[in-house]
């Protein structure tokens, strides 16, 4: 319905901001003048008196606030884009002028901006018609919702606010903003087209459009006054002056309770808020490829957890290195991972460390002990040793040294590929088998042989690949693949002797018993 020619955006040189406004608009449209500022000492942007020509009408202003965290090495920081937006209405034809306006940016600093024209097209509103905006309707109305906060509502909750435009009549557009809210902050606002509307149950005489999300955060106890909407509805109608009808409405204010923290808060709070959480560390697997390093994962269960956007930050006992490797996150759980990398040798040792929250559905303060995990480093010396060799005439020359080290050396080599040979000799079978790790290398040698022909390396992405290439049966093949798993993964439990361990041989005895007849089978 309104065609915008010209968009005009300056991004003034020294000035730490940036302005847009249409250039060119409609009799009788609402339109917005934007500017945004994202330098760090920018805690809010504000305007003095708006000077303004005949044929524009001011109808307020809306301002949001968008804050991320980026975790950098040398630590977390914080990033904010402040948009502000001045909100007019085009009554007049002509060039219509905006400004000067002088704008404010908290502590970076006072700017002036220089009058903006703005062309306004079509013909001036008929006052008194029914073209004329008025201040609310039966027809249409806006309605703000609060989401359910999940408990009491302290200073720092994050808190959600739905804003929906209901219609009884046929709607062509609308055009809103919002104001600031009283004792909070406005942490992002998610803007949507009025395309979605819907017909809610039992009210099949009036449809409904959500129009925008609010994400606040109470700033201090007391009564938090959530931004109030306005917005133009354009209908699809007209009236008998051929104007089509036209409303302006807002929302009812919403005002929500917010209760100062309890007394007496413990000395570690931190003022964490959340519902109720348990927080856990446990040592990982270490990476394929990786050594001398601790795998470990940091779990936080319960409802709290949506309010965990980083994970607890732990002790570190030891001079080593933290890396990040991974994260998810389910219904009722997030987890994150990381690699401890020690620099030095000795005991690194993560946490123990306290959590305190404040728990919003008790009412009352809580703590937990994140249980530590630690890692022992240790380095096998190898002094430096100096061989010094004998002249000729000092007794045996350094010749025969050498050459009866050569030999020794020669010597202890062909003893030790002896034992090697027997050793892998041995464990080719399952059957030779007296831990996991010989149980894990006899079981790859004979399933090799079998799948390939030839003994050699075997994993797991391999087996699955020999299995599927020789079209082994499906329920043997998942099998084998899922014994495989568990036998890498038991592993690491060195206790694994005795009784288990034989039933876990056993086991590995009748599937390689069955691949062989099923590899057999298939030959014939």
């Amino acid at each position: 319905m309104v065609t915008i020619l010209l968009l005009m955006t300056m991004l003034a040189t020294g000035e730490p901001f940036t302005w847009e406004v249409p250039g060119d608009v409609e009799n009788g449209e609402t339109f917005s003048l934007t500017i945004t500022c994202s330098e760090p000492g920018c805690t809010g942007i504000t305007t003095g008196n708006i000077n303004l020509s005949s044929g524009l009408v001011y109808r307020g202003s809306s301002s949001s606030t968008s804050i991320s965290t980026i975790s950098t090495p040398s630590g977390r920081q914080l990033s904010q884009v402040l948009v502000y937006q001045l909100n007019f209405t085009a009554t007049g034809s002509g060039i219509q002028y905006i400004g000067p306006l002088n704008i404010a940016l908290g502590s970076v600093g006072t700017y002036t901006l220089d009058e903006i024209p703005v062309s306004v097209t079509g013909a001036a509103s008929v006052p008194g018609s029914s073209g004329e905006i008025v201040s609310s309707s039966d027809l249409v109305w806006l309605e703000g919702e609060l989401r359910d906060p999940g408990g009491r509502i302290y200073p720092g909750t994050r808190i959600f606010l739905d804003y929906y435009i209901y219609a009884k009549v046929t709607v062509e557009n609308v055009t809103y903003w919002w104001g600031a809210p009283e004792l909070g902050v406005i942490r992002n606002v998610e803007t949507i087209p009025d395309s979605n509307w819907e017909i809610p149950s039992k009210r099949n005489d009036v449809s409904r459009s959500k129009l925008a999300v609010v994400e606040m955060t109470p700033a201090a106890a007391g009564s938090l006054y959530a931004p109030l909407f306005t917005a133009d509805v354009t209908g699809q109608e007209y009236d008998r002056w051929g104007k089509v009808y036209q409303w302006t409405v807002e929302n009812e204010p919403i005002v929500l309770p917010v209760y100062p923290f309890p007394e007496n808060p413990p000395s570690q709070w931190d003022s964490t808020l959340l519902d109720s959480v348990t927080v856990s560390v446990e040592q990982l697997p270490s990476p394929p490829g990786q050594g001398g390093e601790l795998s470990f994962r940091i779990t936080c269960l319960g409802p709290g957890n949506i309010y965990m956007e980083e994970p607890p930050e732990l002790s570190i006992c030891g001079n080593s290195c933290i890396l990040p490797s991974g994260s998810g996150s389910t219904l009722n759980k997030k987890w994150w991972d990381y690699i401890l990398e020690p620099e030095e040798t000795g005991c690194h040792v993560l946490g123990p460390d306290t959590l305190v929250w404040l728990d919003r559905v008790e009412c009352e303060y809580r703590e937990i002990v994140i249980e530590p995990c630690s890692l022992d480093v240790s380095v096998i010396p190898r002094p430096d040793r100096e061989i010094e060799l004998q002249d000729e005439d000092e007794g045996v020359s350094s010749k025969v040294w050498l050459f009866a080290v050569g030999a020794a050396v020669l010597v202890l080599a062909s003893v030790l590929g002896t034992a090697a040979r027997r050793k892998d000799k041995r464990l080719s079978s399952v059957t030779d088998a007296e831990d996991l790790d010989e149980l894990l290398s006899g079981l790859e040698s004979e399933l090799s042989l079998l799948l390939s022909g030839k003994r050699e390396y075997l994993g797991y992405e391999e087996l699955d690949e020999l299995l599927d290439l020789k079209d082994v049966d499906t329920l043997l093949a998942r099998r084998l693949l899922r014994f495989w798993k568990d036998l890498e993964l038991g592993i690491s439990d060195k206790d694994s002797t005795g009784t288990g361990f034989t039933r876990i041989k056993t086991t590995a005895e009748e599937l390689v018993a069955e691949l062989k007849e099923e590899v057999t089978k298939g030959k014939n």
